[in-house]
Parts: C-alpha cells; sequence; structure tokens
C-alpha cells in the first residue's frame, strides 16, 4: 500500500511539474516564431544597380532623408553669423605702457601720454582686428561679443580698423604732431604694442553651429508596411538604397529584447488563462492531465500554422501586386476549436478562442482587426463540432468559422473605412475562406495520429464500430448468437437513454455492442447461448460458476486491446457489472456453505465511472432479466424495470458515475418505454427472480 501511494505521489507530482515546463517550451517556441519570419531575403545592391525583385516594406518605416536634412542644416546655419570677441585687456596694457614711458620723470622732453591714448582709444573703441581675419571675413556680417559690457552687436568686417591701418595712421598723426624726428622716436615705441582687440573665436562659433543643428528637426517620410519601395527592372537611386537599407537593418532592430520578452510573458499568460478556465468550464476534463496538455499543443500548432499560412499570403499578394494593405494580411487556420470540440467538449473548445486571437495578433499593425474576427470565427466553429458522425461535419465547422471571421472582416473593413468599396473588401473575406479550408484539411489529416497519441476517440469512430461489420461482432453472431442478440437490444437501449439525458449516444450504443464480447471464450456458459436445454452450471460448484462468469469481463477487455478497440469502449466492457454480486450462485453456494466468503461471487469492478457505462450498465441488467422471464402474462414491466434499476443504486453501483436521480429517473422512463414496445405491457412477474439471475449469469 506504500509503495501504490509513493508512485501515486510521484505521478502526481510529474503531471505537476509537466505542465508548467509545457507552458515554457510552447512559450518560447511561440516568441521565436512571431518575431524573426516577415523579411524578404533582399541582395546586396548599390546605386546604378538593376533590381533583380520586387521590394516591398516589410513593416512601417519612418525613414530620414539625410540629403534634405543637410539641406536645411546648411540654410539655418546661412543665417548663422561668425561670432568675435573683445579682447579689453589689449587696450589696457597699451595705456598702461604709453603712461608709464611718457612719465613727466621718464623723459625730458614733454611728451602728453594722455594724448597719445586718446588717439589710440578712437581705434580700439572702434575695433581692431588683424589684416588676415579681415581679408578672411570681408564683406561679412559678425557678432561680436564685449565680456565687460557683456553685450552682442552686429556689425559688417570692413567697419572694423585693421592693425596695418591702424599703424599708418598713428605714425602719420604723430609725425604731424610732433614733427619728424619726435614722432617717428614715439612711434618706434607704440608700434609693437599696436595690436587686434577684437578676434575671431572659432570655438564659440562651432558651439552656436552645434547648437543651430541640434534644433533643426531631421527630414522624415514614412513607408507604410506593403507599400512597394522598387520594382523588378528598375535602376536603383541613392534614395532607393537608403530605403533598402533601412528595410534590412529594421529586421536587426526587431529582436529587440523587450519584444522578445513580452511575448514570452504574454504566451506564458494565455497558457496560465487556458488552465485556470479548465477547472471553471468542465472540472471533469481538467483533471486529466492529458487534456491540458493536448491544449497546449494545440494552441501552439494554430499560431505556427497561422503564422506560416499568414508568410505564404503575404508572398501571394506581393507577386500578384494587389493594392491591399499587408500589414492587414492573415490565414485564419483554427483547428484548436474543432479538435477539441471533437475530443471533449464545446464548452473546452471555446477557451481556445481566446489565445489563439490574441497571440498571433503581433502579425497585424492593427491587432483589433485579427483579435475580434478570430474570435468569433473560433466560436462560430464550435456550435455545430460536437456530433462528428462524418467527415462532412468538420468540413461544416470550419465553413462557420471561415464565415464568421470574413463577416467580421467586413464589417470591420466598413466601420474604418466607410462605404469606400475597395478589393479589401474582398481580398480578406476570401482569405479566411481560404484559412478555413486548411483548417479542415488539417484537422482530417492529424485526427488519426492526436487520437492514437492521446487515445482520444472520436463520433466517428463510434459510427465505424456500430455498423456491425467489425470482427469481434462478425465472430459473435456466429459462436454467440444469443449474446449478439442481447447486445443489440442493450445498445438500443444504452443509445435511447443516452440521447434522452444528453450523453454521448454514439459512445453508449457502441459501448452496449461490445460489451459482452468476452463470451467468445466460452459462450455455451451462458443461458443466452445454450441449446436443447442443457446447462453447464447443474453440474459444476457455484464457485466455479462463479469464476467462469466473472472472466468474461477480463477476456472482454483482452480482446478490445488486441482489435485496439478505444478506450472508453473497454472501459465500458470492465466496467459493465461493476462489483454487483452474482445472487443466484451466490444463493446457492450459501446453501452449501453458510460461510461462503461474498467476494468470490462479485465481479472484480470496477463500479462504472462514467455515465455511459452507468447506462449500459442499467440496460444490460433490465434487458437480461426482462428477456429471461419464461412467462411473461400478467407482469408490469414498469415495477419490474424499477425494481431492477434500485437494487443497483441501493447497492452503489452508480455512485461514480456521475448519473443524477433526475437522470437515472429519465432513463428508466425510457427502458420502459421501448421493452413495453418489445414485450408488450404485460409479462409474468415471479417473486425472486433466481432464475433471470441465472440465466443471465
Amino acid at each position: 500500500m506504500k509503495g501504490k501511494d509513493w508512485k501515486s505521489y510521484v505521478v502526481e507530482i510529474t503531471e505537476r511539474v509537466s505542465l508548467p515546463i509545457l507552458a515554457v517550451v510552447c512559450s518560447l517556441f511561440i516568441t521565436f516564431l512571431m518575431l524573426p519570419i516577415g523579411f524578404s531575403n533582399i541582395p546586396e545592391l548599390k546605386p546604378g544597380d538593376i533590381s533583380p525583385v520586387d521590394i516591398r516594406s516589410p513593416a512601417k518605416l519612418i525613414i530620414e532623408d539625410k540629403e534634405a536634412t543637410e539641406l536645411k542644416i546648411e540654410k539655418a546655419l546661412q543665417s548663422l553669423k561668425p561670432v568675435f570677441k573683445v579682447n579689453p585687456e589689449v587696450f589696457a596694457t597699451i595705456q598702461n605702457s604709453v603712461e608709464n614711458h611718457f612719465s613727466s620723470n621718464g623723459t625730458k622732453e614733454e611728451v602728453k601720454p594722455g594724448f597719445i591714448v586718446d588717439l589710440l582709444e578712437r581705434y580700439y573703441s572702434v575695433g581692431v582686428i588683424d589684416d588676415g581675419t579681415a581679408e578672411a571675413f570681408k564683406g561679412k556680417i559678425v557678432e561680436v561679443k564685449n565680456p565687460l559690457t557683456s553685450t552682442v552687436t552686429v556689425k559688417e568686417v570692413s567697419t572694423f580698423y585693421t592693425v596695418s591701418r591702424v599703424k599708418k595712421r598713428i605714425k602719420s598723426e604723430l609725425l604731424n604732431f610732433y614733427g619728424r624726428k619726435k614722432g617717428l622716436e614715439i612711434y618706434r615705441f607704440i608700434q609693437p604694442l599696436i595690436k587686434p582687440n577684437i578676434y575671431y573665436s572659432k570655438e564659440e562659433t562651432l558651439r552656436e553651429q552645434n547648437e543651430v543643428k541640434s534644433k533643426v528637426k531631421p527630414v522624415l517620410y514614412e513607408i507604410k508596411k506593403g507599400e512597394l519601395i522598387v520594382k523588378k527592372g528598375t535602376r536603383l537611386t541613392k534614395e532607393d538604397i537608403q530605403k533598402i537599407n533601412a528595410i534590412r537593418n529594421l529586421r536587426t532592430k526587431s529582436k529587440t529584447a523587450n519584444k522578445y520578452i513580452s511575448i514570452f510573458l504574454i504566451s506564458l499568460l494565455m497558457f496560465y488563462l487556458t488552465y485556470k478556465l479548465y477547472f471553471l468550464v468542465s472540472p471533469s476534463a481538467a483533471k486529466i492531465t492529458k487534456n491540458i496538455t493536448f491544449s497546449f499543443l494545440i494552441i501552439t500548432l494554430d499560431v505556427f500554422l497561422i503564422r506560416i499560412f499568414t508568410f505564404f499570403a503575404k508572398l501571394a499578394v506581393e507577386a500578384m501586386n494587389l493594392p491591399v494593405r499587408e500589414d492587414l494580411i492573415f490565414i485564419p487556420v483554427i483547428t484548436s476549436t474543432v479538435f477539441i470540440s471533437m475530443f471533449l467538449t464545446k464548452k473546452v473548445a471555446a477557451i481556445h478562442a481566446i489565445p489563439v486571437s490574441i497571440l498571433p495578433s503581433f502579425l497585424l499593425s492593427r491587432p483589433s482587426f485579427f483579435i475580434i474576427p478570430t474570435i468569433i470565427g473560433s466560436v462560430f466553429s464550435c456550435f455545430d463540432s460536437r456530433s462528428y458522425r462524418d467527415r462532412n461535419v468538420i468540413y461544416k465547422s470550419s465553413l462557420f468559422a471561415g464565415l464568421g471571421i470574413a463577416v467580421s472582416e467586413a464589417l470591420l473593413l466598413l466601420y474604418y473605412n466607410g462605404f469606400h468599396f475597395t478589393r479589401e473588401f474582398v481580398v480578406y473575406p476570401f482569405l479566411a475562406i481560404i484559412g478555413s479550408g486548411i483548417a479542415s484539411i488539417i484537422v482530417i489529416g492529424l485526427l488519426p495520429l492526436f487520437g492514437s497519441i492521446f487515445k482520444f476517440t472520436t463520433d466517428m469512430v463510434y459510427m465505424e464500430l456500430i455498423n456491425l461489420n467489425h470482427p469481434l461482432l462478425r465472430k459473435l453472431v456466429l459462436k454467440a448468437p444469443g449474446t449478439y442478440s442481447h447486445s443489440v437490444m442493450v445498445s438500443t437501449l444504452a443509445e435511447a437513454a443516452a440521447e434522452t439525458i444528453g450523453a454521448n449516444s454514439l459512445l453508449a450504443k457502441a459501448g452496449g455492442l461490445f460489451h459482452d464480447i468476452g463470451k467468445l471464450k466460452n459462450p455455451q456458459a451462458f443461458v443466452e447461448n445454450q441449446q436443447n436445454g442443457i446447462n453447464m452450471h447443474d453440474t459444476i460448484p457455484p464457485e466455479k460458476s462463479a469464476a467462469i462468469l466473472r472472466s468474461h469481463v477480463d477476456y472482454g477487455v483482452e480482446l478490445g486491446k488486441k482489435y485496439e478497440l478505444p478506450e472508453p469502449i473497454i472501459d465500458i466492457i470492465q466496467q459493465h457489472h461493476g462489483t454487483k454480486l452474482m445472487k443466484y450462485f451466490y444463493a446457492k453456494a450459501k446453501e452449501q456453505n453458510p460461510d461462503i466468503d461474498e467476494k468470490l461471487f462479485r465481479y472484480p469492478g470496477p463500479k462504472p465511472k462514467f455515465k455511459e457505462a452507468g447506462i449500459v450498465m442499467l440496460a444490460d441488467t433490465v434487458e437480461a432479466a426482462v428477456k429471461s422471464v419464461k412467462d411473461k402474462k400478467d407482469v408490469d414491466i414498469d415495477s419490474l424495470i424499477h425494481k431492477l434499476i434500485m437494487e443497483d443504486i441501493e447497492d452503489g453501483q452508480l455512485n461514480q458515475c456521475g448519473l443524477s436521480l433526475k437522470e437515472v429517473n429519465l432513463i428508466e422512463k425510457v427502458f420502459k418505454k421501448v421493452l413495453s414496445g418489445v414485450y408488450h405491457n404485460r409479462i409474468e412477474y415471479p417473486g425472486e427472480v433466481k432464475e433471470g439471475e441465472g440465466s443471465k449469469e
């Protein structure tokens, strides 16, 4: 017992860990699937080359026109004036030198320093510049900044005095005032002192130029997603190469960490949401790990299919040069809702509309154009998808999805574009119908594979089983005709009851047909197959009889696995007797040995685990007991059926199958109606149904 508990604990831990790991793996796959694809393989080209292909933009691009930006900068710089600065220390130095040199104590003859200073100030107050600078900026207007007054004036360079001009004029004035000899003497002293007090500030000019450049906004132009940039056979210009390089660089820019992280976390969130919605919508389905595992995988498959077929659809649109928005093109290959509807229920299938509509929406520039139609189409596919009795229903469900998406797309185009009808109103719905066709083909193709891997069974499989051509049923006709007749009647009862309560009638019918195939091992041990009134159980101990009867369950399971019957059918074979007591043989053994163990006369079980198995048990019990009554006169069939069903309920045989008392009551009414039609309204009802029990056993 401890070993069993330990193994169960390991299995439980494994299941809990496997789902998060699978969610992470699927999220990683979706993340790297969504980002890289979608960029054309553009060859290396240069100006003057002939483009070998049509080149379209895979995304919306904002590109800078560098030449236009340079022209704009040049124009802005033209209004910028060179910066000149005043150096007040130049004149101060000259003044000090003159006053110190020509002071009254320093010379015998009287020379007025103030006169010389005033003479120089006339020129320096206007401004003195270097001759080379004057030549370099000849005719230009410049800004003059004075740090003493913190003022900025605008002047033409020609208004300034050059150093050579100042020297020439100072010399002339000194000669005129002091005479040639004295004037030359004074000039020889002053001449080296004459320097420019205004100079060109290259650093200040560059700083202002950089400020102007920084304020100039680049000239940008937009390239829309899907826009034809270069047509095949066109000679490329510099502007074309600039656009092509921008597209080539876009691939690298798109692979930024924030996009990968965002898509990965959104994918994880979608898988977690799916997991939680399972428990909200169908707790019974959520308890089976393989169901959620299959959902995770099928959601990932949908994203993959939508991504791949959308990629090829865009290539086709590019090849045809259709004037439609490629950033809104997608192929809705929605298979998950159809698969889940077939294998589980419509309610569970509807859950998948959320992740399947959100995750691939990163393909489009306008996600709402993908999300809204895909949700509507996914739900549409669930409307008729539970009764999969032939492949036509798959096509029908897929077509419903395509029509739902097509109508939704048309309405969204009407909302955004108004009554201006374009080719988009035809192309997008057409692609939606194409996607629905692809989905139906993929579902039909992968149906056997998924059914085999995950042990899922669809109604189509049950339809194939109930056509009575199965090898086991043919053997049953030949070797155990009585059992075959009994099985056909049980299947009829089970099918009618299942339809009444909303269970899977095909599963119930197929289970009824195959529930007693184990009697092929020893058909003469069962009274319905005995002839000439010879009953082998009259000559063997009741314990051995019970063992023979019990073995037909195990052998039926063995045959079911050998012939690869679906798991639900095998479960019905194993559970159709539950742990019921073989009353006839137990009573017979008790007469011989009052202390006999009751367990020897009970079926091994387990008890029915689902509604269809419980229905087959009740149908088997009722049909065998009613049929076994020899004299069917004046017996109330309604009371007999009620008594047999209540015995199973009181014995606890229906405790685990999920049938409510209301459903059991409906099943009882169906049994009464069907059996009354077969055996009429009044049959003999014996006080103890021992003979019936013996016949059945």
